[in-house]
């Protein structure tokens, strides 16, 4: 095996797991070289007619080289030295073997012939191309005069236009300025461009005989866009980005543009190859064909290198389809590769590659080995042999893609892979699946084994099909600790939206029955069951346990898996409750993505409510402010648990819930009053008046957003939704996400309260708010800081949101002199709702302005009043970022503080004075919202009231002082939002009959309670009922008569 020809060495191998022993008559070498026809052999392998197409075909013709490796292998030489290793082989991998045994003999023979010999050989099989495309209605050769009649001045002109600077790969260039199929340039010359389009029409149209060339290849390649497409899926219907790498003259090219067009996609395609003949024959193409699409998709043709089309502006991920028919075949293998991986790094996450080739399984199954070998040889497909081991699978998952689909076309032609000439493979780039994959519509795409669920829950078999096939959507928004689901049967009228919460924590279930069980005609009660929900797999697979709904001891695991950005799997068991055995299943739900936009926003949801005037009766608001006290009163050890674990200070729900259940009784009691219109007098002089009536109508104003502050979770949701409901209006509540468990306690409670959602809870910070106020709603209120509230303002500006805002501010006490028993009082007040509170109340003193006949004996009973408090002088805050900013305003004023200030954890702060801080310190500028009190000497309350004048207007102003003229000072002479003399807060919020509201920089409206907050979430409606037409002076009415409205 180690002899040489034309001085070309030669290693044969056979991969022939089996001899054939047949005598076979001798064939000469040269046969398989010249392309001359072998005479058949008794076996009847010459001239195969498996062949499929023209290509296949005019090489068929071929010596029996077959036989002559049977020979080979049964030489006692071979069996010895290779017998064991070509026993293992497969016959693929063999007859590769053998072809490129037989290539340097093949090639070595050509070489040695005539120089014409080989293009002349050549060109005989182009014209028996055009011949046979002739027969079969193709007009080549006039499609390709039609192309050069245009003329080559015209043609270079426009190649050099699209000619980029392009680095051109040695193989390529091998193929560029020598031969390849029947062309001596064939890349690089123009009339293998001008016969391209012809040629593809003819190579394929055996697939599809019945119908016209143009109308195969027409079938041909919407089959494969398809296949494609279809795997792009819902995920993709935003403008997409799609290239067809090595597009030729565009045929396949125009295909896809039509297959998306046509699939309802916008977006952008473009056409790359290497060869700068066949892209400008691509664009004149382009120009001739425009009128066929739509324009959804724009479509160019650039002149470049699939291998790095970087250099044409295709960035790592930046596509969603690329596509590539029929151009590795006529690569290295190596190559073919590089294509592989130069398509996953232009692809995005998700992104599709679609694959349209030869199928080497059936070339090499039916073509003889000298067929093969000549097409090498002849340069027709020069690394065709290459080709033939491609792993086109193993490629693409070594280049990082998941295969979808390992294929070919025409099954109805073709019964299996092998019998087809060409293979389909579709992949995907592979998703790192996030929370947002859940995000988007669903529809139900198939069940199994669902009747067994069915059986379980009791249905009757009559209703089976329909209960499994039933139209089901689900539209889903998953966050890390929780779900949202709109989920509709509209054969059953049932729809359902509601949040779930990922926290394996028991809960009142939103299904109060199976969805299954609606199916059947006997009457199933309605039942209180519970449910929990849980990550199995974050953020893929997730699990709902619903606690006996099947019947007792039986619960169900529901089990969501997300598989892909379009396709979801819902796993169902039946488990015994004690052991966790299955009793049933498991049984299938398959859902396929039908959309990505995210359900309809929970404002939406409720204006659509509120539209239908289900919030306009004084019933449906009595039975609403019940609900609201009673989830109050039902759950204050829960919620005082709650705000506990929060650090909310103070914690205890208890006297709040006694402050709510006064509210519920104060508005029940006036709501039918409130709700009367009113009607205001006429001002206008009898002479102008029209006979009719006025009114004033107080109209609920719609959805409100209630965005609730750290400092008191609970009521502070609570007490301004009683104020919503009350003047007829739905509500959304956002807690404070500073206490997350508090904020899910009461998105808990609120779903168990209104289960038919009049009032819905959301969970989360600024992006939340941002969202809610851009829905819009019609009542924004917010409690919280200045900062806060600003950007509040500028969002609710965008729709003219009228809002409401609860501040703080710098809230001054002015303590007058007093005796030492008032003086003392003064001192329990201040520091005990200091300590009680840790400061961190809106209402709270920020700092004292203390008269200086009582000012050391202040200081020194404050000071003595904090000591007194040990271990209760350090006070644990909401977090540690809030301590650390209450920590930074005693910067530099140590030498102030009493007593003295000792180092306590992160989230502490201890209750300490400042005795006469700069007045332009931090301390003295910003609200503290913390156990520090500032303490300035002042001569009088003349001083007091300016020192307040001067400064932003605060939430409370505090006098305490026995003087009369004092209060009249502050009341006549400053602003605030509230004024309390001689009381503290307590007293401050004790009356419903008053409002509740700052002024300026600490805000405005009077939303907390009362009569005041129905008025601020209403709308006042003026009316006038006129009993005959009142017409205007500019327009119906008479002039008024000739000296009316004069006095004497």
């Amino acid at each position: 095996f180690g002899s040489s020809v034309c001085g070309v060495k030669i290693i044969l191998r056979s991969s022939m797991g089996q001899r054939n022993c047949v005598n076979r008559p001798p064939i000469e070498a040269a046969t398989v070289h010249s392309g001359q026809a072998a005479p058949a052999s008794a076996s009847g392998a010459a001239g195969s007619t498996k062949a499929q197409g023209q290509v296949q075909q005019a090489f068929a013709q071929q010596a029996d080289w077959e036989s002559v490796w049977d020979t080979v292998l049964e030489h006692k030489v071979v069996q010895d030295e290779y017998g064991s290793f070509l026993s293992g082989l497969t016959s693929e991998a063999g007859k590769i073997l053998q072809v490129r045994t037989l290539l340097p003999l093949a090639k070595a023979s050509y070489a040695a012939k005539p120089a014409g010999a080989l293009p002349a050989k050549r060109a005989g099989i182009l014209e028996g191309y055009k011949g046979f495309a002739a027969k079969k209605g193709i007009d080549w050769k006039g499609s390709a005069a039609s192309l050069e009649q245009r003329g080559p001045a015209i043609w270079e002109a426009e190649r050099a236009a699209i000619r980029r600077k392009v680095d051109m790969p040695d193989y390529y260039r091998a193929c560029y300025e020598g031969p390849i199929h029947s062309y001596n340039c064939g890349n690089g010359e123009w009339s293998a461009a001008f016969d391209a389009p012809s040629a593809y029409l003819l190579v394929h149209l055996h697939h599809y005989p019945a119908v016209s060339p143009q109308e195969a290849f027409d079938a041909l390649h919407e089959e494969f866009d398809q296949l494609a497409l279809k795997h792009l899926g819902a995920s993709m219907d935003r403008p997409l980005r799609c290239l067809d790498m090595g597009c030729g003259v565009g045929t396949s090219t125009f295909s896809t543009r039509r297959s998306l067009e046509r699939a309802g996609h916008k977006g952008k395609l473009t056409g790359v190859d290497l060869s700068d003949y066949f892209i400008t024959v691509a664009k004149h193409i382009q120009k001739e064909r425009e009128q066929e699409f739509k324009g959804t998709i724009a479509l160019e043709f650039l002149h470049g290198n699939a291998l790095d089309v970087k250099n044409c502006g295709f960035e790592d991920g930046s596509l969603d389809l690329v596509m590539i028919s029929e151009v590795t075949h006529e690569m290295p293998k190596a190559v073919s590769e590089s294509l592989f991986k130069e398509a996953a790094r232009v692809l995005a996450p998700g992104g599709v590659l679609g694959y349209l080739d030869l199928n080497p399984a059936q070339i090499l199954k039916e073509n003889q080995i000298g067929a093969l070998v000549d097409r090498v040889a002849t340069c027709n497909e020069p690394y065709f042999d290459q080709y033939l081991e491609l792993d086109c699978a193993a490629a693409m998952e070594a280049a990082g893609f998941q295969v979808l689909e390992k294929t070919w076309p025409h099954h109805a032609k073709y019964s299996s892979l092998e019998s087809c000439s060409l293979r389909i493979l579709v992949a995907k780039k592979p998703v790192d699946l996030q929370l947002d994959a859940w995000t988007g519509s669903w529809a139900l795409d198939r069940r199994e084994n669902w009747p067994a669920y069915l059986e379980a829950l009791g249905v009757p078999q009559a209703a089976w099909e329909e209960a499994e096939k039933s139209p089901d959507f689900h539209e889903y928004l998953v966050k890390e600790d929780s779900f949202f689901l709109d989920h509709r049967i509209p054969s059953r009228d049932k729809h359902m939206r509601y949040t779930a919460y990922l926290d394996d924590v028991w809960e009142v279930s939103a299904y109060q029955k199976p969805t299954a069980k609606e199916f059947s005609d006997e009457a199933t009660e309605a039942k209180q069951t519970m449910w929990k929900h849980r990550w199995v797999k974050k953020p893929t697979i997730m699990e709902t346990i619903l606690g006996e709904f099947v019947g007792p001891g039986k619960d169900v695991s529901l089990q969501r898996e997300l598989i892909s950005l379009d396709e979801m799997k819902m796993t169902v068991n039946v488990l015994e409750k004690d052991t966790g055995k299955v009793l049933v299943g498991p049984c299938y739900t398959w859902m396929k993505r039908t959309g990505n936009a995210a359900p309809k926003s929970v404002v939406s949801e409720l204006r659509e409510r509120f539209n239908t005037g289900v919030s306009r009766s004084l019933e449906w608001r009595l039975k609403a402010l019940d609900q609201a006290g009673n989830l109050v009163l039902e759950n204050v050890d829960a919620l005082s648990a709650a705000q506990a674990k929060d650090h909310v200070s103070p914690s205890n729900m208890m006297g709040a819930a006694m402050m709510v259940k006064g509210a519920v009784g104060f508005y029940k009691g006036n709501l039918p009053a409130w709700m009367e219109s009113t009607k205001p007098a006429e001002t206008l002089p009898p002479f102008m008046q029209t006979e009719g009536e006025w009114e004033v109508v107080p109209e609920p104003k719609g959805v409100g957003l209630v965005i609730a502050p750290w400092n008191a979770p609970a009521l502070l949701c609570i007490l301004p939704l009683m104020g919503m409901l009350a003047a007829g209006n739905l509500c959304v509540i956002k807690p404070s996400e500073a206490a997350p468990a508090t904020s899910r306690l009461i998105a808990r409670l609120i779903a168990k309260y209104f289960p038919d959602r009049e009032v819905v809870v959301e969970e989360g910070g600024r992006e939340i708010v941002q969202e809610i106020i851009g829905s819009p709603v019609d009542h924004i209120l917010f409690t919280g800081g200045g900062e806060v509230a600003k950007k509040i303002m500028c969002l609710a500006s965008q729709h003219l949101t009228p809002v409401s805002l609860e501040l703080g501010g710098k809230n001054p006490c002015f303590v007058d002199a007093a005796d030492s028993e008032q003086l003392a009082l003064y001192v329990a007040e201040i520091i005990g709702t200091k300590s009680y509170f840790g400061g961190q109340f809106c209402q709270a003193q920020d700092y004292c302005l203390v008269h200086e006949k009582v000012f050391d004996e202040f200081v020194r009973l404050c000071e003595e009043k904090i000591s007194a408090l040990g271990e209760k002088r350090t006070i644990q805050l909401i977090n540690a970022t809030h301590a650390k900013r209450v920590k930074s305003l005693q910067e530099g004023m140590e030498h102030c503080a009493r007593p003295e200030v000792s180092s306590v954890p992160e989230d502490c702060v201890q209750l300490t004075l400042f005795v006469e801080p700069p007045k332009d310190s931090a301390i003295m500028e910003q609200e503290i919202f913390g156990p520090l009190l500032p303490i300035l000497r002042v001569t009088g309350e003349e001083e007091a009231m300016a020192f307040v004048v001067g400064r932003p207007k605060p939430l409370v102003a505090y006098c305490y002082s026995p003087n009369a003229d004092a209060w009249a000072l502050f009341r006549d002479k400053t602003s605030s939002g509230n004024l309390a003399v001689n009381c503290g807060p307590q007293r401050m919020q004790s009356n419903f009959n008053v409002g509740f509201g700052g002024v300026g920089d600490s805000g405005f409206g009077h939303s907390i309670w009362g009569k005041a907050a129905f008025d601020d979430y209403s709308h006042h409606k003026t009316v006038f009922k006129g009993k005959k037409f009142g017409g205007s002076v500019w327009g119906a009415s008479p002039p008024p008569p000739k000296g009316a409205g004069k006095g004497k």
